[in-house]
């Protein structure tokens, strides 16, 4: 093969007729074109497929030639490059209206009779050239403007996360849990989504947004929110309020990371059966990420010690699932968080609670 160096600036045609009259023809009139163009002739039309590459601009082709036809040639260069990436001119004696259309519909990008105007072959070359530039000028800014859109959506992804990990940690220091809850319930979540087959893209969600799941508490009243005995059963109404306080505090937003957290705070509370709160869904109606954060979020507050009552063993923890297998929680979801327990537990180990 023939690679062509090309320079900046620097346009490489190739020419291929059998007549080595009409390629020097051809060559002269395009020396007469105010362009840097590096000309190859070739007049054996076995040896134009070795001479095509990435770096070749424009194919100037005849049709009748021995060994391939100029239509066999185009049907090969079709299969390895478009219209846009390699123009193809045709330049015949076949002058009836069936051979154009039959090289137009192989993939020529334009058909020039011989004899031809010198003039005429200037402008068509030309005009293909100014095409090409065209497209590879849109290609460039097409290319630009995505590698922009992915860096502000990045930017944008970062910044939604920021803000979800500081509305996280006000809702922390708005309750009796620590920090380390919202990270653990987090890489919980992240943990059990992944293994229950979700995209890594919606586990990576589920897992950044799990940290909002209690949002709506910063809205209920701290007189109920730190209450050190038991609620009364109006109080405890609107406590399990912080559930629509969330749905509110979330609506409308655009960013689906947000709509995620906000999913995850309305349904994180349903249980299997149907006995939980605040829609009182039940089964598969509960969306997953409630389901998985509901179950995260348990075990985490089993296992964690508060002012008010000692942190659980792992053991007794586990046993809550199982008990609760079928009515709280998915049995689904308790087999594969007990499949996967020694994770959760280096998870646990990582983000110890920090003394109270």
């Amino acid at each position: 093969m023939n690679l062509h160096t090309q320079e900046p600036g620097t346009i490489n045609v190739v020419i291929c007729d059998d007549s080595v009259t009409n390629v020097l023809i051809i060559a002269e009139i395009l020396k007469s074109i105010d362009m840097e163009l590096n000309v190859t002739k070739i007049t054996d039309p076995r040896k134009v497929m070795n001479e095509l590459d990435s770096q070749v601009t424009l194919l100037i082709l005849d049709l009748e030639m021995p060994y391939f036809t100029g239509y066999e040639i185009l049907e090969k260069i079709r299969i390895l490059y478009s219209p846009e990436k390699l123009p193809v001119i045709v330049v015949s004696g076949l002058s009836d209206q069936k051979s154009q259309i039959k090289a137009l519909k192989l993939g020529a990008n334009d058909f020039i009779c011989k004899p031809f105007n010198e003039y005429e072959l200037k402008l068509r070359v030309i005009n293909q050239l100014n095409i090409m530039n065209a497209f590879k000028l849109q290609s460039r800014l097409n290319y630009e403007l995505e590698k922009r859109v992915k860096l502000r959506t990045f930017e944008l992804e970062q910044a939604t996360e920021c803000l979800i990990n500081k509305l996280a940690m006000v809702a922390e220091m708005h309750d009796e849990n620590t920090g380390q809850h919202i990270l653990r319930v987090g890489k919980y979540s992240g943990v059990l989504a992944r293994k229950l087959g979700l995209t890594e893209q919606v586990s990576y969600m589920i897992e950044k947004a799990a940290p909002m799941h209690d949002m709506g508490k910063i809205m209920i009243p701290d007189e109920i929110l730190f209450k050190p005995g038991k609620l009364s059963e109006s109080e405890h109404l609107v406590m399990k309020q912080h559930v629509e306080k969330a749905n509110d505090l979330f609506d409308d937003h655009p960013s689906m990371m947000i709509q995620m957290a906000k999913s995850i705070a309305v349904y994180h509370h349903e249980k299997w059966d149907g006995s939980g709160y605040a829609k009182g869904l039940k089964g598969h109606s509960i969306p997953i990420e409630g389901q998985i954060v509901g179950l995260v979020d348990v075990f985490d507050a089993l296992t964690t010690e508060r002012p008010y009552k000692h942190a659980w063993t792992i053991e007794d923890s586990v046993q809550y699932l199982k008990d609760q297998s079928g009515s709280h929680f998915d049995p689904k979801l308790v087999n594969l968080f007990i499949e996967h327990l020694p994770e959760i537990l280096e998870i646990k180990a990582a983000f110890p609670e920090r003394a109270l």
